[in-house]
């Protein structure tokens, strides 16, 4: 069985869209089962998200790597899929998925934009990057679109609770283990939102920030704490990129300057 898992948040807009193309998959609806985390949202996610999931259950952990995570423990498949709740599947996606599990212990595939505009096409260029990776056998595993087998997830130790960069670390911990085989398929495509996208600057310095913090800083506690993108002002830009603190202190002291003269 494949266990697909969605961490939703106030997405009664775009949640049941998702949920359509995930109930008209050409494989035995008797072969997955639809498992949605809510985080606790005030709107009509969870009414929505009854009406097709088989199972909708309160998140428990921090983060989306945390919500992931709980839906992995909640399931009762071989195989885990993570997707998003902004995100619509081809009627053959999950077909594509159990094949490549076949042979591989994970895959992962493009993401498209059904909204998009000139920032995600940038985007979708700068990710094709991603694909150079494969030569070094590092899969960037994409959270709305990445497929794991239990038994591997449960190996690496699943979702770390955080929230930016949550995909990006179980590329990691699967390139780190070492013996994971993995597929990067382009039939295995999804359509996204691109509503993140509207300030395509902000969009990457808080990844830029998210990589420093994981790499260098190694303060996990700031991939779940973090500016959001859509609250995102010049102050809080100079402030992540450490300009503000510079700016602060020129003022401080360009005022004990003037306090002295006078």
């Amino acid at each position: 069985m494949l266990s697909i898992i969605i961490p939703a948040l106030n997405e009664e807009e775009r949640i049941e869209e998702c949920l359509k193309s995930l109930e008209e998959q050409d494989l035995d609806r008797s072969e997955y089962e639809i498992i949605v985390v809510d985080g606790e949202s005030t709107d009509r996610t969870r009414e929505i998200a009854r009406v097709y999931a088989d199972k909708v259950i309160p998140q428990r952990s921090e983060g989306i790597g945390g919500a992931r995570r709980d839906g992995a423990e909640a399931s009762n498949g071989e195989i885990l899929v993570f997707t998003d709740a902004d995100t619509i599947h081809e009627r053959h996606w999950l077909r594509v998925i159990s094949e490549n599990l076949k042979s591989y212990d994970v895959s992962t595939g493009p993401i498209l934009f059904y909204d998009g505009n000139y920032k995600s096409n940038l985007l979708r260029l700068w990710r094709k990057i991603y694909v150079l990776f494969h030569l070094f056998d590092f899969y960037w595993l994409i959270g709305s679109n990445m497929a794991i087998k239990m038994e591997t997830y449960q190996r690496i130790e699943g979702h770390r609770n955080i929230s930016l960069l949550e995909d990006f670390d179980i590329s990691v911990k699967t390139f780190k283990e070492g013996d994971v085989l993995s597929k990067y398929d382009k039939n295995q495509r999804v359509y996204t939102s691109a509503r993140r996208l509207d300030n395509l600057l902000t969009y990457f310095l808080i990844y830029a920030y998210g990589h420093y913090n994981y790499h260098l800083a190694r303060n996990f506690g700031r991939l779940l704490d973090y500016p959001a993108f859509d609250r995102m002002d010049l102050k809080t830009i100079l402030n992540i990129a450490g300009i503000q603190k510079i700016n602060d202190l020129y003022i401080n002291l360009r005022s004990g300057i003037g306090k002295k003269e006078g």
